[in-house]
């Protein structure tokens, strides 16, 4: 009785949920179009009384022409019932030409709302999440959805009511001439309807299982076409070994999907040819009505013709049932599941509520400070940083060295709010950066990072989305990056498109760097500048003038130098030196040399080159 029990309240909590994803999903498809969507479901619904009309006309133009075939003017009873059929027909065909444009509106103003919901969404998921597969599946999976699938359910949600409006009234039609006229297309309708949910269901499941397979997939057909993966491939001759693995994958997910399709070719196959036996048994049905004299010949062909559309009906019904089914399967368990994401799903959200802090010119906070702060990458099994304390006073510049992955550009990034702390807590003078504070905070940094983006737009765009709010910022912070020299080398200037993705200029590394150290220098932030290996891919005089700007420009406000170039943090005020998640040495160049510890160490397995 306990499992009768539970099982019905799963499934009043499915039927519940479902009911809700409806009703969501057709307030999107009116918020899209209202008007359009009006139109679209008169013209719709109009169409599913024409089978009965068809059928009256159809039965008194045969019964019309039985009964005057040989007199002068048979025309005079045929012609009017002909043109009631071409009439018929007329309307069919406008109202389907008239519903396609409104549907096109429907369909586009959805696909938008789609596309800008993903990407609003992905822009509040913590950073560090985009590094989990299961956000990554996710996302692939929600943007596999399109305007199609909203619009269309709602589409086919209309057609289904047309079409049982249709069974309706036909299937009154051939009660009133046998019961079974009307039954037996019925139980084929519903055999359609209940193997095809059984397999929808299935091949759901396999698709979202096979999701980090595709994704896989999709990779490798990535690195096979991708102009930068290009050169090595080619270069170590790797081709046969990425395609034989992605057509590997390909046939695996293939084979898989096979097996599903085999069984519902199997049920199918059953499935027509009862409905073809119980079509025979209806034709002789009616032969035998005719025998009796109950029907005339003109009801026979009616009735039979009606008997076939209402099978064709059925049939449709159950086709938009599982359609309906299929599409709000994956709205519900993609889309709509991405959409509702908890987005603070990664460190831990503050007990109490905490005011933002206040960073005006008048009040600005005198330090930054963190206290055991450790970090955690998703599915790692050690923290990247373990139990940090630092305080970092306005002003200061500071130097952050150390080797490959002992947490510097994680630590940087946790000072400027793109990440969270597990544990420990972050502070802007005495406030706690918490969620309210972040976005403030936010707006008070920049950073040029050691990844930055190359954006295939016009240099302008590349340079001013660092401050989106002060263009006019673009010249100074171009010379105070070093791209003004690349700049002067373009065709168009600042108007000249960037990289071949529209066929714009492609840049070195270097140059692309410059451009992206300008972006950096875009805002003139009143507190925190962070720069996170910004001269890589730079030669030593750029490299010196990029440093000697950035000291200018950074005057009064605290900045941060991420390097492993020793001889650039030299000038600092304070070096700290991080190793395995730690900080082991904190002072000026001339203490931690006489220290003679990991930054002595560094320094001199440089220097020796330079003797």
């Amino acid at each position: 009785m306990q499992n009768a029990n539970g099982k019905w309240k799963t499934w009043g909590l499915a039927a519940k949920e479902s009911i809700i994803a409806y009703f969501r999903t057709f307030a999107i498809v009116w918020r899209s179009g209202a008007l359009s969507l009006s139109g679209m479901m008169f013209f719709t619904l109009s169409l599913g009384v024409l089978p009965v009309g068809e059928f009256f006309v159809t039965e008194r133009l045969v019964n019309a022409i039985t009964a005057v075939i040989g007199e002068a003017n048979w025309w005079q009873q045929v012609v009017p019932w002909l043109l009631g059929l071409l009439g018929l027909q007329i309307y069919s065909t406008l109202a389907d030409q008239l519903r396609e444009p409104l549907r096109l509106n429907v369909r586009e103003n959805i696909e938008i709302w789609i596309s800008e919901g993903i990407v609003r969404k992905s822009n509040t998921i913590e950073l560090v999440e985009f590094q989990t597969p299961e956000f990554q599946n996710a996302l692939a999976r929600a943007r596999t959805m399109s305007g199609d699938e909203l619009e269309e359910i709602v589409w086919w949600i209309v057609d289904s009511i047309q079409q049982l409006i249709s069974v309706t009234a036909l299937g009154i039609v051939l009660w009133n001439l046998h019961p079974l006229l009307a039954l037996l297309p019925t139980v084929t309708g519903i055999a359609s309807w209940w193997s095809g949910s059984r397999f929808a269901t299935d091949v759901y499941s396999l698709d979202v299982q096979q999701t980090p397979q595709r994704r896989e997939r999709d990779a490798l057909e990535g690195i096979l076409t991708d102009r930068g993966a290009g050169k090595e491939v080619r270069l170590y001759q790797a081709q046969d070994l990425w395609i034989e693995r992605w057509r590997k994958l390909w046939k695996e997910l293939i084979q898989e999907q096979q097996t599903i399709e085999r069984r519902k070719f199997l049920a199918h196959l059953a499935i027509g040819i009862s409905r073809a036996l119980l079509y025979a048994c209806s034709l002789i049905l009616l032969l035998l009505e005719v025998s009796r004299g109950r029907l005339t010949v003109g009801t026979y062909i009616a009735a039979a013709v009606a008997i076939v559309n209402l099978d064709g009906i059925w049939n449709g019904v159950a086709g938009y049932f599982l359609l309906i089914a299929d599409d709000m399967r994956r709205l519900s368990g993609d889309l709509y599941a991405f959409l509702d994401r908890d987005t603070k799903t990664v460190g831990k959200a503050p007990s109490t509520p905490q005011k933002a802090p206040n960073l005006t010119a008048a009040q600005e906070p005198s330090h930054l400070q963190i206290e055991n702060v450790s970090f955690f990458y998703p599915n790692a099994q050690e923290p990247v940083l373990r139990q940090v304390n630092l305080t970092l006073k306005k002003g200061e510049r500071v130097a952050l060295v150390g080797p490959n992955g002992a947490g510097k550009s994680t630590l940087a990034r946790l000072l400027l709010g793109l990440y969270r702390p597990q544990t420990g807590v972050i502070r802007i003078g005495d406030i706690p950066l918490n969620e309210e504070a972040r976005q403030q905070w936010l707006t008070h940094c920049s950073a040029v990072f050691q990844d930055f983006t190359c954006y295939h737009l016009t240099a302008r765009e590349n340079i001013i989305f660092g401050d989106l709010e002060h263009p006019e910022r673009m010249e100074a912070a171009s010379t105070a990056g070093g791209a003004a020299s690349v700049v002067d080398g373009l065709s168009a200037g600042y108007e000249t498109v960037l990289g071949p993705t529209f066929g714009g200029r492609d840049l070195s590394g270097g140059e692309w760097q410059r451009i992206a150290t300008a972006r950096g220098f875009m805002r003139e932030t009143p507190w925190l500048v962070v720069l996170d290996e910004p001269t890589a891919a730079l030669d030593p005089l750029a490299e010196q003038a990029i440093y000697e700007r950035f000291i200018h420009r950074s005057s009064g406000r605290t900045s941060l130098i991420i390097s492993h170039r020793l001889s650039s943090v030299r000038t600092c005020n304070r070096i700290l030196v991080l190793d395995n998640g730690t900080i082991v040495e904190d002072g000026d160049h001339e203490t931690l040399l006489a220290n003679d510890r990991l930054y002595a160490q560094f320094f001199r397995a440089q220097a020796q080159w330079y003797v």
